[in-house]
């Protein structure tokens, strides 16, 4: 990895903290053309989520194909209002958490059973811990084994790592398998070493 790509994908790891407080910040309150952020994750209020996403879609319809914003959601924790994002993201991560309270038992099940959720084209994807992590996309399943470290030293912020990590890899032309690969890799990484110093 070239140190140009490093710095991107440190940045977007550390966006990921607080990205839902920033979005709400700026989306409705300037010009989507005036900002080069590309995806929203992590949203809190689902609600405002929404509005800020219909405005990328509303973008999106006045600029060529290679000009449009890339949506992402993630739906970290088992709230009703928060299922409401499914359907919003090109790319949707959904937790273990999530999975589990909706009662799947694994990453595989839980992708297949709710991509009916998604819209057409997007990318569902689930992390498993130490089980790796499964998408599903427009030509079905993908999974990645996960990358233990040697020894386990910090968790804190591997979910993050992860989510940055798959969407760096498809901003830079990756497949979603080698996104997911290098997710796992990545996420992998960040727990063998404390805090984010050294990850890339």
């Amino acid at each position: 990895m070239t140190p140009s790509c490093k710095c991107r994908l440190k940045h977007l790891i550390n966006l990921m903290n607080f990205l839902a407080i920033y979005s709400i910040l700026w989306v409705p309150r300037g010009d989507v053309t005036e900002h080069t952020l590309q995806h929203y994750l992590q949203g809190r209020n689902a609600s405002e989520q929404i509005g800020m996403i219909q405005r990328v879609v509303q973008y999106n319809a006045t600029v060529p194909a290679e000009c449009r914003i890339t949506i992402s959601v993630e739906i970290e924790k088992p709230r009703q209002d928060l299922f409401s994002l499914f359907g919003h993201g090109d790319v949707v991560f959904v937790s273990k958490d999530v999975a589990g309270h909706l009662g799947y038992k694994s990453a595989p099940e839980a992708v297949k059973k709710l991509y009916s959720l998604v819209k057409p084209g997007a990318y569902l994807i689930c992390a498993w811990a130490e089980k790796g992590a499964d998408a599903w996309g427009p030509n079905g399943a993908v999974h990645s084994d996960a990358f233990p470290p040697e020894n386990l030293v910090d968790t804190l912020g591997a979910g993050d790592t992860f989510n940055a990590a798959v969407l760096f890899s498809l901003s830079t032309g990756k497949c979603i398998q080698e996104a997911l690969t290098f997710g796992c890799q990545i996420a992998g990484k960040k727990c063998g070493i404390l805090g984010y110093d050294g990850i890339v």
